[in-house]
């Protein structure tokens, strides 16, 4: 079975790759490894951790509640995955808790089909505001506790596969991308065929696409329910070998934290989020932020209310381990 995507010219022209991983679809597809039966080797360190944190904290809860959503096989509510990424965790939680009660209830009916809906899905779906905010609170904690802590690795990967592509376009153009995206993806022009649990189409009309590389996208990519929706791609990034190395040396020099916050600004953000990123307080990463901008690996600029920091080119140069340089701070 395959889903096929249809280009028109215009299509070819308005191709967009992803700047930094995806939070609410790296978090969508991590509760698809967390509950397979069998996962690659690639995800055993990430497994462990998870392990380990239910060992000592209680998450069973909010993985519950998510996995109410996202179940091990099957569609999921396109609004867990809301078409934003320049906003980070905290715009797509924004969009997310915004979600209009009309199409809550018609995606939770479309994709959760038990036959007794628990209480809390049915105050979800009638766009209950303590039902919102326990899902934005499960998000959270699933992030802080589950994927932050490993935010350098899947940054890195995700980073590697975009600095590919963007050679690729370079070199052969946009069809020359679409040719190279993933050994589950074909292009035959015009239509992009992907293999997919499902067969059907996907007409563009002109609005182009969002390819978006996922670190715990495994084997077929996945895109949205509603044709009707930004169309978007997320397939699986490669990956690079040696990429997990990185974080230890720096974590000799900077110490772990630390080290996690310089990777965790490959894409820039405000303290909040780099906070919620590496699973500490505000008041900690800002003091982290503080000694970065010292030392020059960072920039730290107001915008509003907000102070958001963004990597200098030596701040790359050291959170890729290498000295020559990087697309990251070009985004």
């Amino acid at each position: 079975m395959a889903l096929r995507i249809h280009f028109t010219p215009d299509d070819l022209t308005r191709i967009t790759v992803a700047p930094s991983p995806d939070p609410m679809w790296e978090l969508v597809n991590s509760l698809h490894v967390l509950q397979a039966r069998q996962t690659a080797s690639a995800y055993a360190p990430w497994l462990r951790h998870v392990r380990e944190r239910l060992a000592r904290s209680d998450l069973r809860g909010p993985i519950r509640l998510l996995t109410t959503l996202v179940p091990a096989r099957g569609n999921f509510p396109d609004f867990l995955t809301p078409p934003s990424h320049r906003g980070g965790m905290e715009g797509s939680r924004d969009l997310m808790l915004a979600t209009p009660v009309d199409r809550l209830r018609a995606e939770l009916a479309a994709c959760c089909r038990q036959p007794t809906p628990s209480a809390w899905l049915r105050q979800l779906a009638d766009g209950d505001r303590t039902a919102r905010q326990e899902l934005d609170g499960a998000v959270v904690t699933y992030f802080r506790e589950l994927l932050a802590p490993h935010i350098h690795l899947i940054d890195d990967v995700v980073h590697t596969d975009r600095a590919h592509h963007s050679r690729t376009v370079l070199e052969g153009g946009a069809e020359r991308l679409l040719s190279t995206l993933s050994p589950s993806i074909r292009w035959e022009p015009p239509t992009l065929v992907a293999d997919y649990p499902r067969s059907g189409d996907l007409h563009l009309r002109g609005r182009g696409i969002s390819l978006v590389p996922s670190f715990f996208c495994t084997g077929r990519p996945v895109t949205l329910i509603d044709p009707d929706l930004p169309p978007v791609l997320v397939y699986p990034a490669s990956r690079p070998s040696g990429c997990a190395d990185t974080l230890d040396g720096l974590a000799e020099l900077l110490g772990r934290t630390r080290a996690m916050a310089l990777h965790a600004l490959a894409s820039p953000c405000s303290t909040g989020e780099l906070a919620l990123r590496i699973g500490v307080s505000i008041g900690t990463a800002s003091k982290h932020a503080s000694v970065l901008r010292n030392t020059r690996l960072i920039t730290s600029t107001r915008r509003g209310s907000e102070v958001v920091h963004a990597l200098t080119p030596l701040g790359c140069e050291v959170a890729q381990g290498r000295r020559h340089g990087s697309w990251c701070c070009g985004d």
